[in-house]
């Protein structure tokens, strides 16, 4: 038991040390750009680096280019529509959700966090951000991640596998219905942290669906876990609980590197938790973490069941005529 605990926390030395450059370049450039920028920059700077840091293992520079295309198209829609209203925000949502089940990064890794992002530059318009803000944080999150993506250069080069029409529509109409479903309850309900439940929505939903149960075990037990570890660390005296969530953040990176997704999740939510600001404590946060999770799941389950079932019946329908 102890040998299988050790190899699933292991880690090999390249991918942490690739993490603590990452993390801590990014760092400098995201404040350096807060300093002579201002903090608007630097937000859309790092919620541009956290909608690409998949990329940073696709071979193609082709497909790493047009992501960073994509994640700025992403950012300025969100930005036009965070003024316009809850409808015409949705109404992009789903815009963004349909058009992400067409788009495939590299070796077929999907964008899952483009509905997350929409939202996010949504809120920022709302927070006196100016368009070339959006744009040049943008860009410099983007540039980040090409360059450390052509440092890491991985070797090994898997064939692009393709994915069937069917399976992008099916993808892209559940990952619309439940970021609706999602945000409307949100609303409804007065949930403060939305695009927690909604990262964790695509996240699950991006997986086949014979991985989604495994997957949906993995989130929630590495959420609960999370939230036990963020506690403690978040009575620490001032700077320890930001040092903590930076180091955790090194790890979240490695392990992502690594394909370890249960150890991702046990280092992320406390990482997200320590660096929230909030009028919550430590412990309600982490209720919020594990209710949108626990939420985000019944959501996925539920839309990419219903989506299926109704394009199997469709299916079978057209073939009898």
């Amino acid at each position: 038991m102890l040998t299988n605990l050790r190899s699933s926390v292991a880690l090999h030395p390249r991918p942490v040390l690739f993490a603590v450059l990452l993390v801590a370049v990014a760092a400098g450039v995201l404040g350096l750009s807060q300093a002579l920028i201002g903090p608007n920059t630097a937000t859309s700077g790092y919620l541009t680096l956290l909608f690409l840091l998949s990329i940073i293992r696709a071979n193609d520079i082709r497909a790493r280019i047009f992501s960073v295309c994509w994640s700025i198209a992403v950012a300025l829609l969100g930005f036009a529509v965070g003024s316009l209203g809850l409808w015409v925000t949705i109404v992009a949502l789903i815009v963004v959700s349909l058009v992400q089940g067409f788009i495939s990064v590299g070796e077929s890794m999907l964008l899952t966090r483009s509905p997350v992002n929409l939202l996010a530059f949504a809120s920022l318009s709302q927070a006196g951000a100016e368009v070339w803000h959006v744009v040049l944080g943008s860009f410099i999150g983007g540039a980040v991640v090409l360059v450390f993506a052509a440092i890491m250069h991985r070797r090994d080069v898997h064939a692009h596998v393709s994915v069937p029409t069917r399976d992008r529509l099916t993808y892209g109409i559940a990952a619309a219905l439940g970021a609706v479903v999602i945000v409307l309850v949100a609303e409804a309900v007065g949930f403060p942290y939305v695009e927690w439940t909604l990262l964790s929505f695509t996240i699950l939903l991006s997986v086949g669906a014979h991985e989604r149960a495994s997957r949906t075990v993995l989130r929630i037990g590495g959420s609960v876990a999370g939230a036990l570890i963020a506690v403690p660390l978040a009575s620490l005296p001032a700077p320890f609980p930001m040092v903590c969530a930076i180091v955790l953040l090194v790890f979240c990176v490695a392990y992502i590197n690594e394909g370890n997704y249960g150890m991702f999740v046990v280092c992320l939510t406390p990482a997200v938790l320590l660096t929230t600001a909030s009028e919550y404590s430590q412990v309600m946060l982490g209720v919020f973490r594990l209710e949108s999770v626990l939420f985000a799941t019944v959501v996925a389950l539920a839309c990419g069941a219903a989506v299926s079932l109704v394009t199997t019946r469709l299916e079978k329908r057209r073939d009898r005529r």
